[in-house]
């Protein structure tokens, strides 16, 4: 990490993925950038129960913020978290530039015991009294100019399987993906939503009048450049 660390201090980009549970040990340096993980699972009544998992559990996302990451993203167009961690923001400098590209519903909740992954049920976890419920961020960019030839670009996602997850191609998250790392890369122009094949998936997702339609991209780009972040899966696969 202190390599990461001397990298991203000289203007170096990052993209990095986090798992509720997971130790990485992104999670003090992503905070030195004023991007805190929230240790926990994200429970998001809004949405369905996907993968298997309770409801609530795999948040299906369709709040974006104006930037780069998400553009060409809106209500209309989901992505998919199946189990997620959140993230609290905080500028260390008054110049930094530091978005919630991505996030829930303002119905969701940070449950402290990640093993509700495991758990299967009809009904969401419900919150303890006076748990604080509130638009999570999913997804967070980070622009900081500290003087240098360039700025550090730093993107985090607080699910890692939104880039493995059997929805891929279905829903955006591929846009979603691929446009982080075009942005972290300083590439704006190849940010796009790549184009879809009607290939119709259906299972309820209870957002938007019970949205139920979904569309396929043709193609999986090969390999990520700029996935500093991967490791973070590789470390998983290998326990």
């Amino acid at each position: 990490l202190a390599a990461l660390r001397a990298y991203l201090a000289r203007g170096g980009r990052l993209v990095a993925w986090l798992e509720p549970g997971a130790a990485t040990g992104l999670d003090a340096l992503l905070a030195e950038w004023g991007i805190a993980a929230l240790d926990g699972v994200v429970v998001d009544p809004a949405s369905a129960d996907l993968e298997g998992a309770a409801p609530g559990l795999a948040p299906v996302a369709f709040h974006y913020a104006e930037h780069p990451v998400t553009r060409g993203l809106d209500r209309n167009r989901v992505t998919f978290f199946p189990g997620a961690r959140a993230f609290a923001l905080r500028k260390p400098d008054v110049d930094d530039r530091l978005a919630a590209v991505v996030t829930t519903s303002g119905d969701a909740w940070v449950a402290p015991d990640v093993s509700l992954l495991r758990g299967r049920g009809t009904r969401a976890p419900a919150p303890p009294p006076g748990t604080r419920t509130d638009y999570l961020p999913l997804v967070v960019a980070g622009e900081y100019a500290r003087g240098g030839a360039r700025a550090t670009r730093i993107v985090a996602f607080g699910d890692a399987d939104l880039a493995s997850n059997r929805y891929l191609r279905a829903l955006y998250d591929l846009d979603l993906v691929m446009n982080a790392v075009h942005w972290a890369a300083q590439r704006e122009a190849a940010i796009a939503l790549r184009p879809k094949i009607a290939a119709t998936i259906q299972f309820p997702v209870p957002i938007q009048n019970s949205l139920r339609a979904f569309y396929g991209v043709g193609m999986l780009v090969p390999q990520l450049l700029l996935v500093a972040g991967g490791l973070v899966w590789l470390r998983r696969r290998g326990a």
